[in-house]
């Protein structure tokens, strides 16, 4: 039973490599997706920006025609200030010159505005496009080595996982079993070490009669009562402190 249990911490060490290659390349992916999730806000964010500087440089075309429109008005009517004789006439045309100018005054306000407000959103979407390219650069770095790594992982899979059915030819069919429905409950741990009477995975004491006979090296299995883990007794305390960290 001693050789059982030796084969089956050997085959959760290979469950354990396995799992870690499988993080790996599932994390990679995420990374991956994240990156794309946040091009694609970066796009919609400059599609958005785009739109609105569009308006705005409609909106300046009309005024800096607006504008024109009024200066030429107040320059004709400057021009027919000279030739007025008529008292009557001259203040009338006076009149709508200053009301031209006013008018000319508030459309160079608001162009003003307008210009500083465009400058403003073309900063944001150089900015934003500069974030873009970035993110983009990033996504297709790590998209390349996703598909670099690729092989390498299934391979590294492949190769884990028949080192483990070597190993479990030796191990009976309904303790391989037991084994791995443990491993599945607790977060891919199914045998732990204890310490000073202590389930290293649950972290909860053991039975002292339990405790003896794992430190005499029973035959038996012995599991934990709490976690259902199967406990063995390790000999080595830095590796049992290592192991003190697992979750529960």
């Amino acid at each position: 039973m001693e050789n059982q249990l030796s084969l089956l911490k050997k085959i959760q060490d290979i469950d354990i490599q396995i799992s870690l290659i499988e993080q790996e390349g599932r994390e990679a992916t995420a990374d991956a997706e994240k990156l794309s999730a946040e091009v694609k806000k970066y796009e919609d964010g400059l599609e958005v920006l785009r739109g609105e500087l569009a308006e705005l440089e409609n909106a300046k075309l009309s005024l800096e025609s607006a504008l024109a429109e009024y200066t030429e008005r107040v320059k004709r009517n400057e021009e027919r200030l000279k030739n007025i004789k008529n008292d009557k006439e001259f203040k009338a045309a006076t009149k709508e010159m200053n009301a031209a100018k006013k008018e000319k005054l508030t459309k160079e306000g608001e162009l003003n505005k307008l210009n500083e407000k465009i400058s403003g959103i073309k900063g944001t979407e150089k900015e934003k496009e500069d974030n873009l390219n970035k993110k983009k650069t990033e996504l297709e770095t790590k998209k390349t080595s996703i598909e670099e790594n690729h092989e390498k992982w299934e391979k590294g899979i492949k190769e884990k996982k028949e080192e483990k059915m070597t190993i479990a030819k030796a191990v009976p069919p309904s303790l391989l079993k037991k084994y791995e429905t443990i491993r599945e409950k607790r977060q891919g741990i199914a045998i732990i070490s204890v310490a000073g009477g202590t389930c290293l995975g649950c972290h909860m004491n053991i039975p002292p009669q339990a405790y003896i006979q794992l430190q005499k090296g029973s035959p038996d299995l012995i599991f934990c009562p709490h976690c259902h883990r199967i406990l063995y007794w390790n000999t080595t305390p830095k590796a049992s402190e290592q192991e003190k960290g697992q979750p529960a």
